[in-house]
């Protein structure tokens, strides 16, 4: 990192932010792995304590540090992007977003997972699939169901093996984990339980096609339970 010159234009401590990001991709610091000290970094970077910890801040509200009082900041872990999620979930706020705009995105996501599943699933992969699809049967109230019916489209992103694209999906399947749904009986998680092995079973075949006419068939009809689809995020 080179020093920080007095009449740069940007605010200091959005340039010590951005120099601090530079030094972690540079020096390939991992997740967890403590940056130096807060009196070394004051000597690297030429700027007061003030500015560098305003800096620290930045990173931390994104998500990319994580600062522990009396002792040092850190790299976060790369599996917490919940602050990136609240983020986004503001922002589409303020463009009075709907649930319904976030599950049709949820959908494409979910389209692409069974592109990639039939490319890249395991017979082990599938096989976990199916086991998510039928725990289902044996719950009764609504709740249980709806979490186990997220559990089985976490297992859907997972099967791409893609770890950076279950990171990203997750998020907003996290999301639909927390919205309420209506009233859900026997028949009707039955009917889900159908809906994900014949998922599976497309997967099995390599059949995309299928698989995504299957998906966008059950995601049609799940929303039909889920409280004020078209309510503001």
């Amino acid at each position: 990192m080179k020093p920080i010159q007095k009449n740069e234009r940007l605010t200091l401590s959005k340039i010590v932010s951005e120099n601090l990001k530079e030094y972690i991709l540079d020096y390939q610091l991992v997740p967890g792995q403590k940056l130096p000290s807060e009196r070394d970094l004051v000597k690297m970077l030429n700027v007061s304590r003030t500015v560098l910890r305003e800096a620290l801040r930045i990173l931390e509200s994104t998500g990319i540090i994580t600062i522990r009082h009396g002792e040092g900041a850190y790299v976060q872990d790369d599996s917490n992007l919940s602050s990136l999620f609240e983020h986004m979930i503001f922002m589409w706020k303020l463009g009075n977003k709907t649930r319904g705009d976030l599950l049709e995105l949820r959908h494409i996501f979910e389209l692409t997972a069974i592109e990639q599943a039939v490319q890249r699933a395991s017979d082990e992969d599938l096989e976990a699939l199916e086991q998510l699809a039928l725990r289902m049967q044996a719950f009764t109230d609504t709740k249980s169901i709806q979490d186990a019916d997220i559990e089985f489209h976490r297992g859907l992103l997972k099967a791409t093996n893609n770890k950076l694209f279950v990171q990203m999906t997750d998020l907003i399947i996290e999301y639909f984990a927390n919205v309420p749904h209506d009233h859900m009986d026997a028949i009707e998680r039955d009917k889900s339980v159908s809906d994900h092995l014949r998922i599976v079973e497309a997967l099995r075949e390599r059949d995309a096609a299928k698989g995504k006419q299957l998906l966008t068939s059950h995601l049609n009809y799940s929303k039909k339970y889920m409280q004020s689809v078209n309510e503001s995020l």
